[in-house]
Formats: C-alpha cells, sequence, structure tokens
C-alpha cells in the first residue's frame, strides 16, 4: 500500500494523530501513520466483536503479526504491519512496548467500568504511554519518563471523555464507578435513562486531573499537550458538556494554533 493510502486512512480513522504525523518530518510520517493505524485497529477491537472470545483472538492475530517480524518476517500482505516492519527491525521499537499496548485493550473486553478516578487515569496511561513511546522512537526524539507519562496521560483522558457519547451509545462506560456511585448510579441507569447533567459533572471532575507539563523538551509531545489543551478550553466553553453539537467539530483554527506552539 502506498504512504497516500495510508495517510487517507489514518485521516478518517484518527485525524488527531494524523494531525499530529504532520509535524514530524517526512521521512517519518509513513511509520507513524503504520504504527497509529496499528492503534486504531487494536483500540476498535471491543467494538467490533461480538463476544469477549473473538475480541482476544482478533488482539492475538495482531499480537502474532508483530511477533512474526521481530522473527525476521516482513508483514506480509498487511499494510501496517509491512509498513512497520522495516522501521522495527532498523530501529530495535522494543516489541514490549507493542505488548503493552494490545494488553492494555484487552480490559475493553471486560466490559468494567474503572473503579475509581485513579483506575481511568491508569487506563488512559496504558492506552496511550506505550503508543507515544514508539512514536517518540521512530521521530528520534527523548524525552523523560515524567514528561512521556503526564502527556500522554492527560491526552488520554481528554479522548476518554470526547468519547462518552458514542460509548454510551454502544451500552459501554468508562465513567469511574466511585464517581457513578457518589451520584447513585450505575452504568446501566446511564444506558437506560441518559443522566446527562450527572455525566457532565462527572466529566468536569476527571477533567481536573488534566494537569499540563512544564516545558516538555520533545517537539512531538509538545504538539500532543497542545492539542490537549485546546480540547480542554473548548470542552471548558460548552461547559463540560460533551453531547454539545460543538464537539463534533474540531476546535477552531486547530492546525494553525498548533503550529504556533512554543
Amino acid at each position: 500500500m502506498d504512504a497516500h493510502f495510508l495517510a487517507a486512512d489514518l485521516k478518517k480513522a484518527d485525524p488527531d494523530r494524523f494531525l499530529l504525523s504532520l509535524f514530524a518530518s517526512r521521512e517519518h510520517r509513513p511509520a507513524l501513520w503504520a504504527l497509529f493505524l496499528l492503534n486504531h485497529e487494536i483500540a476498535k477491537t471491543r467494538a467490533v466483536v461480538s463476544d469477549t472470545n473473538l475480541g482476544h483472538i482478533r488482539l492475538q492475530w495482531w499480537r502474532d503479526g508483530l511477533t512474526n517480524i521481530y522473527q525476521g518476517g516482513n508483514g506480509g500482505n498487511i499494510p501496517v504491519l509491512s509498513t512497520l516492519a522495516p522501521v522495527i527491525q532498523a530501529q530495535t521499537l522494543p516489541q514490549e512496548w507493542f505488548e503493552s499496548l494490545i494488553y492494555a485493550r484487552e480490559f475493553d473486553l471486560e466490559d468494567v467500568a474503572p473503579a475509581s478516578l485513579d483506575g481511568l487515569r491508569a487506563y488512559a496511561d496504558f492506552t496511550t504511554t506505550p503508543l507515544n513511546r514508539l512514536a517518540l522512537k521512530i521521530v528520534g526524539q527523548d524525552a523523560s519518563e515524567g514528561e512521556i507519562t503526564q502527556i500522554s496521560t492527560n491526552f488520554g483522558l481528554i479522548e476518554a471523555v470526547r468519547a462518552v457519547p458514542l460509548m454510551l451509545r454502544q451500552r459501554r462506560c468508562l465513567l469511574p464507578d466511585d464517581l457513578l456511585r457518589a451520584k447513585n448510579l450505575s452504568p446501566q441507569k446511564i444506558w437506560d435513562f441518559n443522566h446527562k447533567e450527572e455525566i457532565v459533572e462527572i466529566v468536569e471532575k476527571i477533567l481536573e486531573c488534566v494537569t499540563p507539563y512544564r516545558n516538555p523538551e520533545s517537539r512531538f509531545l509538545k504538539i500532543q499537550q497542545a492539542m490537549t489543551l485546546i480540547y480542554l478550553n473548548k470542552i471548558r466553553k460548552i461547559d463540560f458538556d460533551v453531547f454539545s453539537v460543538a464537539m463534533q467539530v474540531p476546535p477552531a483554527l486547530f492546525a494553525l494554533r498548533l503550529t504556533l506552539t512554543r
């Protein structure tokens, strides 16, 4: 598959990470497109399978494909794998980071809400930090542990709250159980009776955890943090109502505002 088609697929599947990739050098973009598309395929597992066993089979299929590359394979006719194969073999991307990314998505198959806000933070960390570690390797940038974890977790939290309406339509819930119980709610209640006002209040509570990292050294992470803060400000301006139609369109002048990030 030509890199053009990888880019087009990523732009449709994950427009934020496609935009993020454009701030990398041209030589690194195809590998980022393949990496982010792989992440998309892994992340959507719960939404495309009818039961837990099928989900585990699907994740194992991707795990086996990556293992084959680490054993000298070329990724075969799977575009994201064949594009990543030479990068993996040239740059020694740690296999355990891919494994962490896949393992984190096994939580989705359990259909259990995080027990607490700390649990949701851990979920945001586990589903985003390994991906950013891999991306940083690809673009050749270094970052401290604190920088990677904090910026990744913040971005993951923003993704989680933006996904609330979609997940509720799928009868899924990532809202922390303790915050639900504090309002005498459960996933079943919000699936059946909405409780939009209480959900908005929970979203506000979650986003109190988003604390910017001071002066990121990595350009890649600096741009991702800018994305997080732009979305955070947008959500604040609509009073944390993630159900608003305003959430269905990108922030105004998004790319330009990211370009001006210092």
